[in-house]
């Protein structure tokens, strides 16, 4: 199979082995902007399992709620701003092809029409040449999912990744298979489908460097899910994890069901990020160590001590329109060392020394429990992450967790949200952890405003009080 002792690595696929990922991508110049990415959707498949429902039709015309499969597929590219889209068919391909035409809306639409089945990999090495960027967001044609295209390639783009697979929470695994993966969001293996259970699963949403694609054989039948992705894991695969709703139509069960979640995903998707009105943003925030001075136990408001920076951080954050989340363990409560009334007097002093100068808060989260309760809600859990952003109202993918614990990052990671180690409090000793990868190290929270700046694309100079 791919990359073992019967095929043997092309010199381009060994010196892409052997760089660096973020050497490649300056190197190749890959695009910033997702817009200017041509996305390839795989529609060949032969779709066995519903002939009896779609007699002589491929899948991608299969009709769920009036309109096409793929027209639902073409939607979220071009809601994503997708402008170049390339149909690898196979099965009934002129179907496709005479149904949708060259275009579909602002997207121009070529085929890449496979004479004998190739696999999902062979599909794109075929196509290959209709696909003019160095990267491809590619897509299994038979699946619906609940994610955030753009959230997804500023994801891919800050880790630098040459290949990165969308991931969905399944509570069973056992249809799809299991993929594993590490705390920084690199895929370790893939176990195979007989594995029950609740975990992330493989969503069939790729973007691949187009080295990758030039790699795959073009004698023969390639898959992406059993030939290419396993040679990968732990070499540079990784996995975007989204807890958004999946559904693949590839069995009569689950097409009797895609109507159901068209609909419902019709009275959801206007609150999206991206689609429609879009969602403000959020800041979370560790406290002791991050904000204020880390003190053991902190219970005395007297004692409550801005980190250096932090004010006019935190300031330059609300400035670019972001809202600020505290998320703090505190398990002193749960110890019996002070209770609730006195926790709350030092997070009242927090605000009043704030909001001297210029910020407020828009929350503060707490979990009271000791660690050996295993509760839901201390850190790195990510049950108050998600509280907040249930009553808050935004994306969880899309916010910015900064603290100076791996608990902090690891929160982050959990969600998929962007994650800044700051070297205050005990971040200096964490930064020196090689097993902990946040996105970004930041000295202060002074340093993080002006890394999330340039994240939003924010001049920190402009209209920021003094």
């Amino acid at each position: 199979m791919w990359f073992n002792n019967s095929r043997t690595p092309s010199k381009e696929v060994a010196k892409w082995q052997g760089d660096s990922v973020a050497k490649w991508l300056r190197d190749s110049g890959t695009e910033t902007n997702l817009c200017s990415v041509t996305a390839a959707i795989l529609v060949g498949g032969l779709g066995m399992r519903l002939r009896a429902q779609l007699p002589g039709r491929p899948k991608a015309l299969a009709e769920v709620a009036g309109r096409p499969f793929l027209s639902y597929q073409l939607d979220r590219l071009k809601t994503a701003g997708i402008k170049d889209v390339v149909l690898c068919t196979g099965y009934r391909g002129e179907q496709i092809q005479q149904a949708f035409g060259d275009s579909y809306g602002p997207m121009r639409l070529r085929y890449s029409q496979e004479a004998a089945p190739l696999g999902t990999a062979g599909a794109l090495r075929q196509a290959l040449p209709l696909c003019k960027t160095d990267v491809v967001l590619a897509m299994n044609g038979d699946a619906f999912w609940d994610a955030d295209l753009q959230a997804f390639w500023r994801w891919h783009h800050r880790r630098g990744a040459v290949t990165s697979i969308v991931l969905m929470w399944a509570a069973d695994t056992s249809r799809y298979g299991r993929v594993r993966i590490d705390r920084a969001g690199c895929v370790q293996g893939f176990d195979e489908k007989s594995v029950a259970g609740e975990g992330w699963i493989n969503a069939g949403v790729y973007l691949l460097g187009r080295q990758v694609i030039e790699a795959i054989p073009s004698d023969g039948p390639v898959s992406m899910e059993h030939d290419v992705f396993p040679t990968l894991a732990g070499r540079g695969l990784y996995g975007y994890c989204s807890r958004g709703r999946f559904l693949d139509i590839g069995t009569p069960e689950s097409y009797r069901m895609a109507e159901t979640f068209v609909r419902q995903e019709g009275r959801r998707r206007p609150e999206r990020v991206g689609e429609g009105k879009r969602k403000r943003r959020f800041v979370m925030l560790d406290r002791d160590g991050t904000i204020l001075v880390e003190k053991h136990y902190l219970s005395d408001p007297n004692q409550v001590e801005l980190v250096e920076g932090a004010a006019e951080g935190l300031r330059r954050l609300q400035a670019m329109g972001l809202g600020l989340v505290v998320i703090t363990n505190q398990s002193a409560i749960g110890r019996g060392m002070f209770d609730v009334a006195r926790l709350e007097a030092v997070h009242q002093r927090m605000r009043e020394l704030l909001q001297a100068e210029g910020v407020r808060l828009d929350g503060v989260y707490v979990c009271p429990h000791r660690p050996q309760e295993a509760c839901a809600c201390r850190k790195p859990k990510a049950g108050l992450l998600k509280r907040a952003a249930r009553e808050l109202r935004f994306e969880l993918q899309d916010c910015f967790v900064i603290g100076d614990k791996a608990c902090d990052i690891d929160l982050g990671r959990a969600v998929g949200a962007t994650t800044v180690l700051v070297r205050t409090g005990y971040g200096a000793r964490a930064a020196g952890d090689p097993s902990l990868t946040p996105d970004v190290v930041a000295d202060d929270l002074r340093d993080a405003a002006s890394v999330i700046a340039q994240q939003c694309h924010v001049s920190t100079s402009q209209d920021i009080p003094a």
